[in-house]
Parts: structure tokens; C-alpha cells; sequence
């Protein structure tokens, strides 16, 4: 069953995707998305030599995270919406496109649909071409019978 409000569900059942979700948010905080340390070398990294005071050091912890939690709980529900039960980049990509305005290289789906329409419409004209008689033209210059 997908409802994520059942508690009681069958052991050979596999377990929902809003279930991983929410045990993966679980692991997510136990271990944390971030190190303190990972923290201090993106600072150093950006600005040799400064260092964060250890409260600003937990609120960006604790932003890391909820982004993290946000974005995949979000994304497990366009992948349901799909009817599927498996979370896929796509899913990933469209939130992150649509509700944070970043874009993922090589899986935007603007991009992709952009590259589709254009390559449904060229083959659409060519295969018109294609079916034109020989000589029924329909250019400027012919008899246009």
C-alpha cells in the first residue's frame, strides 16, 4: 500500500517510498548531512583564515539538513505522483528547478523538453517534405497547381 498514514503494513510488502523517505530523513540526522569539520574547510577554503563562531557553525548545520530533508521528501512525492516507487533524478531536478531555482546540469527538465519539442517539430517538417509528391512544389516559384 502507498498510503503513508497506514502504521500497520504486510512484512513481505516492500516498503512505501514516503517510508524510505522519512527512514533515510531519519539516517540523515542521526549522521548529518555536514560535518562540523566539512563546515570549517568550506570557510577556509572561501576565506583563509576566518572561522565561524561555533552558533553559526549549528545553524548551517541545521540548514544543510532541513534543505536535505526538504528537498528529498518533496521530491518522493513527485516520484508517487509518477505512480512509481523509485526515486529518480528527475524527480530530484524538478523540485530543485522549480521550488529552489537550481538547475542540475545535464537533467533540467526545461532543457529537455526544449530539445524534444524542437527535434519532434524538425522531423515533423521532414517527414511532410517527405511525403510531397514529386514536383507539387509549393515553393514561391511553382505553378501551385
Amino acid at each position: 500500500s502507498l498510503d503513508p498514514n497506514s502504521r500497520t503494513r504486510n512484512p513481505q510488502q516492500k516498503p512505501t517510498i514516503v517510508q524510505q523517505a522519512s527512514q533515510a530523513t531519519t539516517k540523515v540526522e542521526e549522521s548529518g548531512v555536514l560535518s562540523k569539520r566539512k563546515v570549517q574547510d568550506l570557510v577556509s577554503s572561501v576565506s583563509p583564515g576566518d572561522k565561524l563562531d561555533p552558533e553559526v557553525e549549528e545553524v548551517l548545520l541545521e540548514i544543510a539538513e532541513d534543505f536535505v530533508e526538504n528537498v528529498t521528501n518533496f521530491s518522493c512525492l513527485l516520484a508517487k505522483h509518477r505512480k512509481s516507487t523509485v526515486l529518480e533524478v528527475q524527480d530530484i531536478s524538478l523540485h530543485l528547478e522549480k521550488h529552489w531555482g537550481i538547475k542540475v546540469a545535464g537533467y533540467s527538465g526545461a532543457e529537455e523538453r526544449a530539445a524534444k519539442k524542437a527535434n519532434t517539430a524538425a522531423d515533423a517538417q521532414k517527414k511532410a517534405l517527405a511525403a510531397r509528391p514529386p514536383g507539387a512544389g509549393g515553393g514561391a516559384g511553382g505553378s501551385g497547381v
